[in-house]
């Protein structure tokens, strides 16, 4: 058996070590069981690439490095746009390394535990497309990958959509055999490892890719793998010999064609799974048909929309932005969304002609007749709950906003810390810390509007959204429309400020949370539509 080991400190490059005299190590992204990867400047042809650096113990080894000279050949000659591009190969007497396109992005596996079991079924579709075609390039030239799943692919965060790049086609290979093959370095691997690949590894053929393309399609929709056990020995049994849960136990919309295609995909025979991967994008495309495809943007899209309800939208173009503090990279489709906050006047409408009524008996209690006074009817309408709020969205044919349109639609892309720019707020631009006694007419204050003319996303009252408040995946969510989906009675997220709060509560990036049934007289709501 060959031997490899963990990559130590010892063993790591620093900052502007020269390999093979052409590429300057920059920075290490990652470790592994089969070494490091750097990124690292081209000198010869002024680019940033990655350079994969294989442990020195497993480089040492002869058989490795027979391998080695072998697969690369096979790597450097797999061209296609979802593929990571391999550049170059390095031999010396201490290491083996190879030079690969520099993919900036999360890898899949990050971007599925940042959806939480939620990830968009469009998002799905367009993320496992990609892999397929990847992946039958890669069988037309005789390539079996041997060790797909989500670490292995990576998402290029430059575009509308996510680009899948699958890396690591012939790695698997050339470690075969290796400690690193059957000890915990491999765990990772072992969730996705077809039968025949723990039974029969040399007769290892196409359907095995197409078997841990099923895996990787269960963990996409639920956010976790069929089997989890802590040992690779129980995983690779319960490939083996046990029945793979459908992933409707952990999902509950689950499309049946979709239910139907991982149970083929993961058949314990090979002959029984879709023959190739056309069929499995094709059952794919045929399971998600009812799913809607990706916005577009249109070159004739009006930047307002005078609506059913009374209200006016506004044009919100996709695109990234910064979100949060810390101004991380959000993508989010076009939409149009309210100028102003849905007022006393609309949402009686809404009442009258729905003879809508909450639970709550206080509900427009606040008024006389329980009905706002015509001097009050363009102020906001307060003491809505989420629900409430929710129920005229629906009404009115839009939405509640998610956190990330919310915080688009105030801060523009320029990062501004209030929505009209960086200068400290006043009662020129905004109603809060207690300068009136409550409320004041929408549109109050147009100096406060936001860059796309969006006015009252700072004091008045906070705004209903329809995320449920998750510190963490506000922070760490992922990067193309993040929207945390909840039920039940979980908090959702108020954005915006209010009369009551001071002025840090008027910030772009500040944000609350209440309990969905809660009313007050500081919280209100404005609505999106999509385009």
């Amino acid at each position: 058996m060959l031997h490899g080991a963990p990559v130590s400190v010892s063993h790591l490059l620093p900052p502007g070590t020269l390999i093979s005299g052409v590429y300057a190590i920059d920075a290490l992204i990652g470790t592994g069981g089969m070494g490091a990867v750097y990124r690292a400047h081209d000198r010869a042809r002024e680019r940033e690439v990655a350079l994969k650096i294989i442990h020195p113990n497993l480089a040492s080894d002869a058989e490795i490095r027979r391998r080695f000279a072998r697969e690369a050949r096979l790597m450097r000659s797999l061209v296609h746009p979802n593929v990571v591009s391999v550049y170059d190969f390095i031999q010396d007497e201490r290491f083996l390394a190879i030079v690969m396109e520099n993919v900036e992005g999360p890898t899949l596996a990050q971007e599925i535990r940042r959806w939480n079991g939620q990830m968009p079924y469009a998002h799905i579709r367009t993320i496992m497309s990609a892999m397929l075609h990847a992946i039958a390039e890669a069988h037309r030239n005789g390539i079996v990958h041997r060790d797909i799943k989500p670490d292995n692919v990576l998402l290029r965060m430059d575009r509308k959509e996510p680009v899948p790049k699958v890396v690591d086609f012939g790695v698997a290979k050339i470690l075969e055999g290796t400690v690193y093959t059957v000890t915990g370095a491999m765990l990772g691997t072992c969730r996705y490892m077809a039968p025949e690949q723990v039974e029969s590894p040399d007769l290892l053929s196409y359907p095995a890719d197409v078997y841990s393309l099923g895996v990787t399609l269960f963990e996409m929709i639920t956010g976790r793998c069929p089997f989890e056990h802590d040992s690779h020995f129980a995983l690779m049994m319960a490939h083996v010999r046990d029945q793979a849960p459908s992933p409707a136990s952990y999902r509950a919309d689950v499309p049946r064609g979709l239910c139907e295609l991982i149970a083929q995909a993961m058949s314990k025979r090979p002959d029984q799974r879709p023959r190739d991967c056309s069929e499995f994008f094709d059952k794919l495309h045929a399971a998600l048909a009812h799913v809607d495809a990706q916005p577009t943007e249109a070159v004739d899209t009006p930047s307002t929309l005078r609506d059913a309800d009374g209200g006016e939208l506004v044009l919100v173009p996709g695109g990234f932005f910064g979100m949060g503090q810390e101004r991380r990279k959000v993508y989010v489709d076009p939409y149009y969304i309210d100028r102003l906050p849905v007022t006393n006047r609309q949402f009686a409408k809404f009442l009258d002609v729905t003879g809508y009524r909450p639970s709550h008996n206080d509900f427009f209690g606040h008024f006389a007749d329980a009905r706002p006074p015509e001097q009050l009817m363009q102020h906001p309408a307060v003491h809505v709950s989420w629900y409430d709020a929710y129920a005229y969205a629906q009404w009115a044919g839009k939405s509640l906003p998610s956190e990330a349109q919310w915080e688009k639609a105030a801060r523009g892309t320029d990062g501004r810390k209030y929505p009209w720019g960086k200068i400290a707020p006043d009662a020129t631009r905004a109603n809060y810390g207690l300068m009136r006694r409550g409320t004041v007419r929408v549109g109050s204050h147009p100096a406060g509007a936001s860059p796309y003319g969006v006015q009252d996303m700072a004091g008045n009252v906070w705004e209903w959204c329809l995320d449920g408040d998750s510190a963490d995946f506000y922070a760490h969510g992922p990067s193309h429309n993040p929207c945390n989906h909840v039920t039940g009675k979980e908090r959702r997220v108020v954005r915006g400020g209010a009369f009551l709060y001071d002025a840090h509560s008027v910030r772009t990036f500040s944000r609350s949370s209440f309990e969905p049934a809660v009313r007050s007289q500081a919280i209100g709501f404005r609505c999106i539509r999509r385009v």
